[in-house]
């Protein structure tokens, strides 16, 4: 990749969680020699108005809902699709277009697993609480993958927070999201009652990392521990931007395209979170392209 002048990165999440993913990528690569043209697309693979992945009961259906977003994001012809969306990435590995792409993907997965493993290794008394969707924590890759690597699977609590990224999604600045938030909290602190000094709050949901403060207040009053946040959406940032050359100024182009609409407050609230991070990202959201068409939900 690094010998090409130009370059298209794909983002795809269900949702705006992601996008803080889109807009870090935007700030750091704007100051990349290796390209003269950068393409920056953010997908939203949320597949109806009212109607999540979580909808789908059966994964086959989820994963077949899934392969028809990736086909669609296939004719963008990006050099890499970033799915930066934990419930996608426990989705992808069974999807169609998994099986014989052959573009490069990465989930954001695999990167908590490590900010995790990384943590309970350094600090063997900690424990960790993963927060995440209910399709997630079901999926239970997280704690999988970090037993294999030899954690004690006793230093893992998982929580599943139900509804909480929906909510995130409309209003993350509302009472409701803090009150959900704060219930979470309390119902991972009970299994925490004999952990060390520290605990890690990975927050596994996209969505998540933009309340990581209040995961971090409301866990520490439960607990009367100290909370580290792991946020896998900066690690997914930072490798996606790992060979950047300082110096240069690129081309830089974002669309964002969704099947769904968002609304205006909603919109108004990703401003005040990713402004300073991306002033470019935001426009582009103020401009987003609805295309009703841009995938198919259909399950035959």
């Amino acid at each position: 990749m690094s010998d090409k002048k130009q370059i298209t990165l794909l983002v795809t999440d269900s949702g705006l969680g992601g996008l803080s993913v889109c807009a870090g990528m935007a700030a750091r690569f704007a100051n990349d020699a290796r390209y003269e043209r950068i393409h920056l697309v953010y997908f939203n693979a949320w597949p109806e108005q009212d109607r999540g992945y979580r909808h789908y009961p059966d994964p086959a259906d989820r994963s077949k809902v899934f392969d028809n977003a990736l086909a669609a994001m296939a004719k963008y012809t990006p050099d890499h699709i970033y799915i930066a969306c934990n419930t996608l990435s426990v989705i992808y590995p069974f999807t169609r277009f998994a099986k014989k792409t052959t573009i490069p993907v990465t989930g954001i997965v695999d990167h908590g697993v490590q900010m995790i493993y990384n943590a309970l290794s350094r600090d063997v008394s900690a424990r960790a609480v993963i927060f995440a969707t209910p399709i997630t924590i079901h999926e239970n890759k997280h704690k999988t993958a970090l037993v294999e690597q030899g954690i004690d699977p006793e230093r893992i609590i998982t929580q599943g927070c139900l509804a909480l990224a929906g909510k995130i999604e409309r209003a993350p600045f509302s009472n409701e999201v803090k009150t959900l938030i704060d219930e979470n909290a309390a119902q991972a602190a009970q299994n925490l009652k004999n952990a060390g000094a520290t605990v890690y709050a990975a927050l596994c949901c996209t969505h998540f990392g933009y309340c990581k403060d209040i995961f971090k207040d409301a866990l520490t009053r439960h607990t009367d521990k100290k909370v580290e946040i792991l946020n896998p959406n900066q690690a997914m940032i930072d490798e996606a931007c790992r060979e950047i050359v300082p110096g240069g100024s690129p081309q830089i182009s974002i669309d964002i395209v969704s099947r769904v609409t968002w609304e205006p407050a909603g919109i108004e609230a990703y401003d005040r979170l990713l402004s300073t991070v991306s002033p470019d990202v935001v426009d582009a959201l103020k401009n987003y392209r609805l295309d009703g068409q841009l995938f198919s939900i259909e399950l035959e």
